[in-house]
């Protein structure tokens, strides 16, 4: 690990970097303190908080509260795992009396600092970054096609939407500073808009999401079904009225990963339409309204669904349209997978709450699969009392093999 050591005290940016040797598959970084981050990378170099090409962003210290941190680093290969760990304190350093502010460490040369609200452009544009420095109403934003990155500042709530080129092929990254306080939201009331979701965007690309907080969207808190989407360290929020907002989650494209996220929508949480998904340390709130994973809303659709670390929670005190698992309409024949990795499917209840159904056939869907590969027996298997077949529903089943 280079850019922290132990028992350093950090007031600025850091930049964190796990060098490995041999064949490795992921690295995942774990924060814990005052703050906590969760961080996973699967490309070489191996950079804490990710980064774009030579740009890389690091972990702004001055943004974090002060107390004593741990970070653990974990490096995943073939021939198993390795850790380390690295304890540092984050100390907010103030300015002396009558004297100048301390200056922060320099950014690399191909980051652009960010100066105070009203100071500089909002947003600052630099080497294909543009930084918003302050909250703003940014309504419906088209992304430029020069731009490689987005980045919200720890405070910053931009009120709007962004709208990606149908004709971009360059990758594209929109991160926060800080996951809970660099925030987007929507800007009016719900409508069904594909062009007013939070991130919206028919383009064919890499598209990266990470660590910013989407709160009460318009429409979907993204739409890029085309798009090879990683979303990691996000969160996806709706504390509005819950049955008339559709305030779906994700939709992403073939080979899309969900990582370390947490969402609590009011309609469908992860939608398995636009091919195969991994989702890994990831937390859906099972709410009265949605699926926390939707097959389809009739016949279109591939992919299977990869789960590494999913936990749904039943959050509805007495109903629930949807079942963690769901399929409305349509009547081909066609079936869906979900393969559970190891323990890596796990349901919860939240106290006073009802657990809700884990299959559910509705809208006169006919003809259609989910098969489940893993898993434990006698938790994903169909019974009466875990599986609603709707109204007007027929030849619809669930099959479950290599389960234990």
């Amino acid at each position: 690990m280079t850019g922290v050591a132990e028992g350093a005290t950090l007031s600025g940016t850091v930049r964190i970097e796990a060098q490995t040797s041999g064949q490795v598959d992921r690295v995942e970084f774990a924060l814990a303190g005052p703050d906590s981050v969760r961080w996973t990378e699967r490309q070489a170099p191996y950079h804490f908080m990710g980064n774009t090409g030579a740009t890389v962003p690091g972990w702004d210290a001055a943004q974090a509260k002060e107390g004593a941190y741990t970070l653990a680093v974990r490096a995943v290969g073939p021939a198993g795992a390795v850790e380390r760990t690295v304890n540092f304190t984050v100390r907010q350093v103030a300015a002396e009396p009558g004297g100048d502010q301390p200056r922060p460490p320099a950014p690399s040369p191909s980051v652009s600092a960010a100066a105070p609200a009203g100071n500089a452009a909002n947003p600052s544009v630099s080497n294909g970054v543009a930084t918003f420095t302050a909250s703003r109403t940014i309504d419906k934003f088209t992304v430029p096609n020069s731009w490689s990155q987005i980045v919200i500042n720890a405070g910053v709530t931009l009120k709007g939407n962004f709208v990606i080129p149908e004709n971009r092929t360059a990758a594209l990254t929109i991160s926060g500073k800080n996951a809970e306080t660099s925030r987007l939201t929507g800007n009016g009331p719900h409508v069904k808009d594909f062009s007013r979701a939070g991130v919206s965007t028919d383009a064919t690309f890499k598209l990266t999401l990470r660590n910013y907080t989407s709160i009460n969207p318009r429409f979907y808190h993204m739409w890029a079904r085309r798009a090879q989407v990683v979303m990691t360290g996000m969160r996806y929020i709706d504390d509005r009225d819950g049955y008339h907002n559709n305030s779906d989650g994700f939709s992403g494209g073939a080979d899309s990963t969900i990582e370390n996220s947490f969402i609590d929508t009011w309609d469908d949480s992860v939608k398995l339409y636009g091919g195969d998904l991994t989702i890994r340390d990831t937390t859906i709130l099972h709410n009265g309204n949605g699926a926390p994973i939707q097959m389809a809303w009739g016949d279109y659709g591939r992919g299977t669904a990869t789960l590494d670390g999913l936990t749904v929670i039943s959050n509805s005190p007495n109903h629930y349209n949807q079942g963690v698992f769901s399929w409305a309409g349509g009547t081909e024949a066609d079936s869906r997978t979900i393969r559970i990795v190891g323990d890596g499917f796990t349901r919860k209840v939240n106290p006073g709450m009802k657990a809700g159904p884990l299959y559910v056939f509705k809208d006169g869907v006919k003809n259609k699969t989910i098969r489940i590969e893993g898993g434990v027996c006698s938790v994903m298997r169909s019974t009466a009392a875990n599986t609603v077949h709707g109204a007007n529903t027929s030849g619809n089943k669930v099959i479950v093999t290599g389960c234990r």
